[in-house]
């Protein structure tokens, strides 16, 4: 009788094992995404104005046309402007956040996702540079949109596009430090230990920027910067790990070499994908690229954007027993009061800003003209 009972027991513990075993394999899945994070150009430029001497709404087609080829999982947009609509609409892609609105009112970030997106907020720099010359920045609500996309039912990474302040003049180079930090306080306090995917146009390569500043030409060494502040912290940089075998050290000169091109929309330009793996989200990187997405259609001279889009492919282990459970979660509502008056504030800001700064107009001219 003993042996029977011990045969029934060990039968039965065997089984649940294999049941737990059989539920720990159910709870872990792997699928593939596809990243981009582009700066799409959104301004409403005439043609003839453009850098690269496109009619933006054409463009603005083209680009959604080309993403949904590439069969873009999750895209990241900076100057999604006054074309937001027509990309909206074109994308094959059910979510996305709510517009900020055009130019001057408008900070051009927004994530479109296959997946839904949740806790969307956005964050203004706290420090920029340039009113009529240095890119204007002070004109341009610039900054940072963060939301958590749901990539499988429970399980989630946050994802922050970005925006930085553009030129490399001194005090143009030191809103950007001050802005790298802004954003890596912003990770630190909202995302915690979660996964997180950071995109966007950060005005910074590492290539031109080291040479920069070790030869003085830069006040602020902001390779480092990126480097303290996010591959010492988990990340990793896409195309560096797919492109240089992780080794964020090497020169102009060296990629000059191997690409036979300058930097431009090739190799190390100043948009950039990082990674870091969270609870229960692993990243795997299969492939990442620079990739202008320009296509026969084109019948001007130039490109879709001024920017080459950065792609990366990954495989993503997800694992619901590692998922963040207590994630309270809240959709994104249009609110088109709110946003009206937010408008309002923001044109009557950049107007107080113009006109107190007039004497600098007629004492140094436009920056960016001369």
């Amino acid at each position: 009788m003993k042996k029977i009972l011990c045969i029934i027991l060990a039968l039965t513990l065997g089984m649940g094992c294999m049941f737990f075993a059989h539920a720990q394999e159910e709870a872990v899945t792997e699928k593939s995404l596809r990243v981009v994070s582009f700066n799409v150009d959104g301004l409403p430029i005439p043609s003839f104005l453009s850098s690269t001497k496109r009619p933006a709404g054409k463009a603005t087609r083209l680009i959604a046309e080309q993403l949904n080829r590439f069969d873009c999982d999750i895209l990241c947009a900076q100057e999604d402007f006054n074309y937001h609509g027509t990309l909206r609409r074109e994308l094959d892609m059910p979510y996305a956040t709510v517009t900020s609105g055009p130019a001057v009112i408008g900070d051009g970030l927004n994530i479109f996702a296959d997946y839904p997106v949740y806790n969307v907020g956005r964050e203004a720099w706290s420090t920029a540079y340039g009113i009529f010359d240095c890119g204007s920045d002070e004109l341009t609500p610039k900054g940072i949109l963060y939301c958590t996309v749901e990539l499988a039912e429970g399980i989630y990474v946050d994802v922050y596009t970005l925006h930085a302040d553009a030129w490399e003049d001194d005090d143009s180079m030191l809103a950007k430090a001050a802005q790298f930090d802004q954003l890596a306080a912003l990770i630190e306090a909202h995302s915690g230990d979660r996964a997180v995917l950071l995109t966007g146009d950060f005005n910074v390569n590492y290539a031109v920027f080291r040479e920069g500043y070790k030869g003085g030409r830069y006040n602020v060494d902001l390779c480092q910067k990126l480097l303290d502040n996010f591959v010492a912290k988990g990340f990793h940089d896409a195309w560096i790990e797919a492109n240089n075998d992780g080794n964020y050290d090497f020169t102009y000169g060296e990629m000059r070499s191997r690409y036979g091109c300058e930097y431009p929309r090739t190799w190390d330009t100043l948009d950039h994908i990082f990674y870091r793996d969270g609870k229960g989200v692993s990243f795997t990187l299969e492939d990442a690229w620079y990739d202008g997405f320009d296509c026969a259609e084109i019948t001007w001279d130039g490109h879709l954007s001024d920017h080459a889009a950065v792609c990366a492919v990954f495989t993503c282990k997800l694992d619901a027993a590692q998922a963040d459970s207590t994630l309270a979660l809240q959709k994104e509502w249009a609110k088109p009061i709110t946003h009206f008056f937010h408008g309002v504030v923001s044109v009557c800001r950049t107007l107080y800003t113009v006109i107190v700064h007039i004497p600098d107009l007629f004492r140094n001219g436009i920056g960016w003209i001369k």
